[in-house]
C-alpha cells in the first residue's frame, strides 16, 4: 500500500509508537522489489504490480514499462512537502533497487 500520508518532521506530531501508516510513495516499486526478492519471489513482481489488477478489473494493462536495476541508493532523511518537511519510510536507509 502506498498511502499519501507523509509524516511531519521530528518534533511535529511524531511518536515512536504511532500506527497510522507510512509514507512510502517515494520508493514504492523499489521497496516491493526488495520484499519480493527477500521472499524469493522476484519473478512474481511484474504480475503483482502491473498485471493482476488490470486482469481482475477487465482492463488492458499499461503499455508503458519501467526498468528496475539492483543498485543501492539512500533514502533522504527528510523531504519537502509544501511548507512542511516530512520523514519518508526508511529515511536514511539503503534501498537495493532503483528505477532507471
Amino acid at each position: 500500500m502506498t498511502p499519501p500520508c507523509p509524516l511531519p518532521a521530528p518534533g511535529r506530531k511524531q511518536s515512536a509508537c504511532g500506527c497510522a501508516g507510512v509514507f512510502n510513495a517515494h520508493a514504492a516499486i523499489e521497496l516491493y522489489a526488495e520484499a519480493f526478492e527477500e521472499a524469493g519471489a522476484l519473478q512474481h513482481l511484474e504480475a503483482f504490480c502491473s498485471l493482476n489488477g488490470p486482469r481482475f478489473y477487465g482492463v488492458e494493462p499499461n503499455a508503458e514499462f519501467i526498468t528496475l536495476r539492483r543498485e543501492p541508493w539512500t533514502v533522504s532523511k527528510t523531504m519537502p512537502f509544501g511548507a512542511e518537511v516530512v520523514v519518508p519510510f526508511r529515511a536514511g536507509e539503503t534501498v537495493h533497487w532503483r528505477i532507471v
